[in-house]
């Protein structure tokens, strides 16, 4: 059984989690889906190595939150949304700055015409599959977040590369995390998602007055309805912690 980082889960979830599963987290900005995905990756065992993709996040952001906490920081981190920044935006950026300076008709549309060029050729989803597909097992890794490939590719472009990456996760009997805000994707692409993964936890936050009140919702165990699970939870020095 592999622990998915917060011991009163993982006792809900017999005693931990077979390995080759993928779990989805779920929830509203705020509610604690990044922290969720770094204690997860921080309790890999000894013999786990450990990949996070982040997308919204600089490298030594993710790292010094993990220290704050005092979890386990010896970590890859791939950084998708720097590379995005380097190859796309970056290029963008300067098409708007040339716009503003006056730059000639003629050579705002070239380099409007390379910029399509460059987004063809940079593939990020497929980029992301290659990485997973080259990881040998035992591993543990972290998709923070699905959001990102969500908005700049096509959905089904998306749903099939989960599934290349879960047949890897199951084949090389290993584990994986996807992160994914509530309420923004229309309904077939997140019923899509939900299908292809095996976990599903959303964490629920509500304004009670002047405070927020926190929920930890189990809402799939493949083979296991009878895991579903409502608890409420704070945050503490520990990180995510079920009261």
């Amino acid at each position: 059984m592999t622990s998915i980082g917060i011991p009163a889960l993982d006792k809900s979830l017999m005693e931990g989690l077979p390995d080759g599963l993928v779990i989805l987290v779920t929830g509203s900005p705020g509610a604690g889906t990044e922290l969720f995905a770094k204690q997860f990756a921080s309790t890999a065992s000894g013999k786990e190595s450990v990949v996070y993709f982040t997308t919204t996040e600089r490298d030594e952001d993710v790292t010094s939150t993990l220290e704050h906490f005092g979890w386990k920081s010896e970590m890859q981190i791939v950084n998708i949304g720097e590379q995005y920044y380097e190859q796309v935006l970056a290029r963008e950026l300067e098409i708007s700055k040339y716009r503003q300076e006056g730059l000639k008709t003629k050579d705002i549309k070239r380099y409007e015409t390379e910029e399509g060029e460059m987004r063809r050729s940079v593939n990020l989803l497929t980029s992301l599959t290659y990485e997973v597909s080259r990881l040998k097992p035992p591993f543990r890794i972290v998709i923070d977040s699905l959001d990102f490939f969500l908005e700049y590719y096509a959905d089904r472009n998306v749903l099939s590369a989960l599934r290349t990456i879960k047949a890897h996760i199951q084949h090389n009997r290993s584990i994986a995390l996807l992160t994914m805000l509530t309420d923004v994707h229309d309904t077939r692409t997140e019923s899509g998602v939900e299908e292809i993964v095996d976990v599903i936890i959303e964490l629920e936050r509500q304004r009670v007055d002047d405070e927020f009140k926190r929920n930890l919702l189990i809402r799939k165990v493949r083979n296991h309805p009878e895991k579903t699970w409502i608890h409420p939870y704070t945050i503490t020095k520990e990180g995510i912690t079920p009261l």
